[in-house]
């Protein structure tokens, strides 16, 4: 089976082809051009370097968040409307359980770290045991205090691997408060990468088998849906006042 990734949840845009449990190819960019500006043509690029065509894919595969709201709908339309023109089946990963595979293989516990920005993170906590085939979620996705999250996982006494895009500018609090017992990932490993993605793809449709109706992932709302409820709230006293 022949399918394509698409991960537009950071600031990295990550697009791969894969063919079952293999990488075939992969796209990486982390500039200053947005995500509409990149992924056509790194999408094109890819194409003809694999020798593909769209019409040989099978499925489209799709991070669907948390991560950056614009990013992620950019992401999840691009997504839907290939798989609609081509008529594939879409499939759909959480942007955390991706970035666990960043882990494979490792004996610590696997945490991504998102910015979530307001000095907080996109988080969880996974662990791979020998011989499983996808690693075990821990901790489920949340939005946590960047404080409040290393001190729970300072309590937990036990190694950790980071990854995810906030551990470059995190890396000195997290050794810190964690010591010898933190891990940080080089930063082409720690990234968000269709590589990654591709796995999590890969392993969902082993499970569900079929495509999926795909939604955001958002976990919290915007700024704008917090500013918007707090306007209609003040809208509703007034009336009622």
């Amino acid at each position: 089976m022949k399918y394509l990734i698409i991960d537009t949840t950071t600031k990295v845009t990550a697009v791969a082809l894969a063919e079952d449990e293999k990488l075939v190819g992969e796209g990486f960019l982390h500039t200053t051009k947005t995500h509409s500006e990149r992924i056509i043509p790194m999408l094109d690029q890819l194409l003809t370097a694999t020798a593909w065509t769209l019409q040989e894919l099978d499925m489209i595969g799709v991070v669907r968040g948390p991560g950056s709201f614009t990013g992620i709908r950019i992401g999840i339309a691009t997504a839907q409307g290939l798989a609609q023109v081509l008529n594939l089946p879409l499939i759909a990963v959480v942007s955390l359980d991706a970035l666990a595979w960043a882990g494979l293989g490792r004996t610590e516990d696997v945490v991504p770290i998102l910015d979530a920005r307001k000095n907080e993170w996109y988080t969880a906590r996974y662990n791979w045991t020998l011989g499983e085939e996808k690693p075990e979620c821990l901790t489920p996705p949340q939005a946590m205090p960047t404080g409040q999250w290393l001190e729970y996982l300072w309590g937990l006494d036990r190694d950790i691997c980071f990854v995810g895009d906030a551990v470059g500018k995190a890396k000195g609090r997290i050794k810190e408060v964690l010591g010898d017992r933190a891990v940080i990932l080089p930063e082409y490993a720690s990234l968000p990468r269709g590589a990654y993605a591709a796995r999590a793809v890969w392993q969902r449709w082993q499970e569900t088998g079929e495509g999926e109706r795909v939604e955001p992932y958002y976990i919290r709302f915007s700024e704008a849906e917090v500013n918007w409820a707090k306007k209609e709230e003040a809208r509703r006293s007034e009336r009622h006042g």
